[in-house]
């Protein structure tokens, strides 16, 4: 009798061991994979207004056409940009039109990030790319 209850001890232990243990594992592999989708999310856009920067250094006037890189990785385009963002998170500008420090500008800013985990996604801080303007 007594050793019946013992055994039945043992493997509610187990039970609960293996809960505790699995939140833990799965806790840590989601946190892994949130963390390469973040980074792929931001290197994606990092790269893309890199792209809108060259455009934007040969189209230095064009600064529809250097959002709309940013958003569909060509000068022309409609609908849902890349990552939900819009052209109100681009901005893209141009300083010192005329002289040697001529410069096209952009970023992107208010880029949000969702993550798996509850509670942690957020706003990305932003990404500008400077880049001087070809002569013609």
């Amino acid at each position: 009798m007594k050793q019946n209850t013992n055994r039945k001890r043992r493997a509610g232990t187990a039970i609960i061991e293996a809960a505790l243990t699995l939140g833990l594992y799965c806790s840590i592999v989601f946190s892994i994979f949130d963390y390469g989708f973040v980074m792929y999310m931001h290197q994606t856009v990092a790269y893309r207004v890199s792209a809108a920067a060259r455009y934007g250094a040969l189209n230095p006037t064009d600064t529809t056409g250097i959002r709309n890189y940013v958003l569909y990785n060509q000068p022309t385009g409609t609908g849902a940009g890349l990552f939900g963002i819009t052209t109100s998170n681009v901005t893209a500008s141009r300083i010192g039109s005329g002289t040697t420090a001529d410069r096209v500008i952009v970023t992107v800013t208010g880029f949000h990030y969702p993550m798996i985990a509850p509670g942690l996604s957020g706003t990305a801080k932003p990404i500008a790319v400077t880049i001087p303007v070809e002569a013609n």
